[in-house]
């Protein structure tokens, strides 16, 4: 076959790019990563790694059809079946309203109303509209044991709904009911909701008839139109709340800009709740009412009050007194933000159900699904923790610890069952910081992941951990920028010779002449 016909992914994404570019598609380079993604199985890193592979003739096949969807203007996510939504993705398909970014705002200020409401149990939250289901199944994702109901009109919402509730393995969590607002919940679970949220049909009439194509000849206008001032539903949400929501419960809805100040005057003349603010998206567009219902909620007696110190450190020659402070927060469970050679982590000691590896995840906002690589003192550490290690696999601790290199190996008995991963493996590494290396020695094998909210660049500088972060953790040590300001390269060991999982300061070719 000639060159000429060959379609490789790049010429596959130039061509695309430049197709979709004529069609007046604003983003054509995104349109074509995604479809692309979506025909392949590959993800968008992906695609750049594999620039010179040609499709197949299915890849081609699926590729020329999603060209054609979205040269007519159908929006990507109904073409791939998919979007992410803060920590999860979620299906798509037409006939549901595709997740917005703003939305992601609406989830954090529902769980300022579940976080405030944590000293009942269970949480019951509700929400109304819920399309895809994916601002229930984020706050059921970021908080387990949280209860949720969710309603739509919609019977091909509902299913979608209870179709991602499933794949993400939160049907316990998640009651879907197909009913108009909540005349399909159990009277009994009336007046029980810490929190009621919602992103109703929102769009004033006049927007509506202004709507891009993309949005208004494929979107279902039931999950758009607002009515006159785009606050009918929103009224009947005001109706609503008093009798769902406990005393104390908050009410969180997304609305349109032009209507947060005709809602908010709605709430107050009610007389019923305590406070009412409005609140901005990304873009700092008015867009959600959030308002707590008068009384309160019940007390909490707070578990775990972060302290939230800092203490200006080294990370070459650590004080004795630094690292016994160190070691004693986590010793008693707590959690530490400290530099690596690679980037500032947050860690807790590596014991049976210490609850500091709980609070890594709630201080990253992510779901704790990962599992975390441990930190050690030394390369004999390998014989302590690992089984089964390839001679070239200790050959590469020898030569590169400490340092930026990450060995998966098998597990042995020595490391406890919430560190490791599914198939039974476990990630170590020596760093190139004595500070970390003197923590290990003093507590054990530290469980470390990047301390940054998950999504955002991880810290290579003292200057760059955010407030939030410092705050959450019980003790920073700042000790100015990191040596690497890269993670690691990453290794597994397990499947006979050396298969890098993530590129890192460490390239490949060193891998693979050091372990010969």
């Amino acid at each position: 076959m000639s060159e000429e016909n060959v379609w490789t992914i790049n010429r596959c994404l130039t061509w695309t790019r430049d197709y979709l570019a004529r069609k007046g598609d604003e983003h054509a380079r995104l349109s074509a990563e995604w479809l692309l993604s979506a025909a392949t199985g590959k993800d968008r890193t992906g695609l750049y790694m594999a620039f010179d592979e040609p499709l197949s003739a299915d890849e081609l096949t699926r590729m020329h059809g999603f060209i054609e969807r979205r040269a007519k203007g159908e929006p990507l996510q109904y073409i791939t079946g998919k979007t992410s939504f803060r920590f999860i993705d979620v299906a798509c398909a037409p006939g549901v309203l595709i997740p917005r970014p703003e939305t992601e705002l609406l989830v954090d200020a529902a769980l300022e109303g579940v976080d405030a409401a944590r000293a009942m149990s269970p949480v019951h939250v509700l929400e109304i509209g819920c399309g895809t289901g994916c601002v229930s199944c984020a706050i059921a994702s970021e908080r387990p044991g949280v209860l949720v109901t969710a309603t739509d009109i919609s019977p091909t919402a509902a299913a979608l709904a209870r179709k991602n509730r499933d794949a993400l393995g939160l049907a316990d969590a998640i009651d879907i009911v197909e009913c108009d607002l909540a005349s399909g919940v159990s009277p009994e679970l009336m007046g029980t909701f810490a929190v009621l949220v919602s992103n109703p049909p929102y769009i004033p009439d006049d927007v509506m008839r202004e709507l891009p194509e993309e949005v208004a000849d494929y979107e279902p206008e039931l999950a758009l139109a607002g009515g006159v001032d785009g606050l009918d539903v929103y009224r009947r949400l005001l109706a609503l709340a008093p009798k769902a929501l406990v005393p104390g419960g908050m009410l969180a809805v997304e609305l349109h800009e032009d209507a947060l100040d005709a809602a908010a005057a709605l709430a107050r003349e009610q007389g019923c709740w305590k406070s009412v603010e409005i609140r901005r998206d990304l873009t700092g567009r008015t867009r959600f009412i959030v308002a707590a219902l008068a009384g309160g909620l019940p007390a909490v007696v707070p578990v775990h009050e972060p302290e939230g110190r800092i203490v200006e450190c080294s990370q070459d020659e650590p004080a004795p007194e630094v690292v016994a402070d160190a070691a004693a927060v986590l010793r008693a469970g707590g959690v530490v933000v400290m530099p690596t050679d690679s980037v500032y982590g947050i860690a807790a000691a590596a014991t049976p159900s210490n609850p500091g590896h709980r609070r890594i995840f709630d201080i990253k906002r992510r779901d704790l699904a990962q599992t975390l690589p441990l930190l050690v003192s030394d390369a004999s550490e390998l014989d302590r923790l690992a089984i089964d290690v390839p001679s070239w696999a200790r050959s590469l601790a020898e030569r590169l610890w400490p340092g930026a290199l990450t060995l998966v190996v098998r597990a042995n008995e020595a490391v406890p069952p919430d560190y490791q991963r599914e198939n039974g493996t476990v990630a170590l590494r020596v760093p190139d910081s004595a500070l970390v290396r003197e923590l290990a020695r003093e507590v054990g094998p530290l469980a470390v992941t990047s301390a940054n909210t998950h999504g955002m660049p991880a810290p290579a500088t003292s200057a760059d951990i955010e407030r939030r972060i410092a705050e959450s953790a019980d003790l920073t040590l700042a000790a100015g920028p990191t040596p690497a300001g890269a993670a690691s390269t990453i290794v597994d060991t397990t499947s006979g010779e050396p298969r890098i999982v993530r590129q890192g300061p460490i390239p490949a070719e060193a891998i693979a002449a050091l372990a010969r």
